[in-house]
């Protein structure tokens, strides 16, 4: 008669619950990257799309009323990009999960962390948290 042993002894399914451990533990890590690199794709997304509204909006208003202060070409707010369908709306911060942007004016000192809230001239995110590069995502 044949004896064959079926299953798995006890020193298997620790070696077992030990790789799929480790591979978890490097799993996760990776996860959160992935999840924060694809936040940082959509963060860089949303600054260029609202950039690129800004300029359209200097743009047509200096090509419709020339001869103004140079500051006087920039939305007061970001909402006139809206209203006046330069943005359908105005996007999330995917860090905030608001539409919650600071802004910089054309007025304001260069490097200044607040705005004397003049105009439009720029938009960065309103988190403090830092890049996988180690940059606040506020310099951007």
């Amino acid at each position: 008669m044949l004896i064959t042993n079926r299953g798995l002894t006890l020193l298997e399914l620790i070696v077992c619950t030990l790789i799929i451990g480790i591979l978890s533990t490097t799993a996760v890590p990776i996860a959160k990257n992935v999840v924060r690199k694809q936040k940082e794709s959509l963060l860089r997304d949303h600054l260029k799309e609202m950039r690129k509204a800004i300029d359209r909006y200097y743009d047509k208003k200096a090509a419709v009323t020339p001869g103004l202060a140079d500051a006087q070409y920039y939305p007061l707010r970001l909402d006139e990009l809206v209203e006046q369908r330069f943005l359908r709306r105005i996007p999330l911060d995917p860090f905030t999960e608001k539409p919650d942007w600071k802004t910089r004016s054309s007025t304001d000192e260069p490097g200044s962390a607040a705005s004397n809230l003049q105009n439009v001239f720029d938009v960065y995110s309103a988190t403090s948290e830092i890049d996988l590069r180690g940059q606040p995502y506020s310099t951007w």
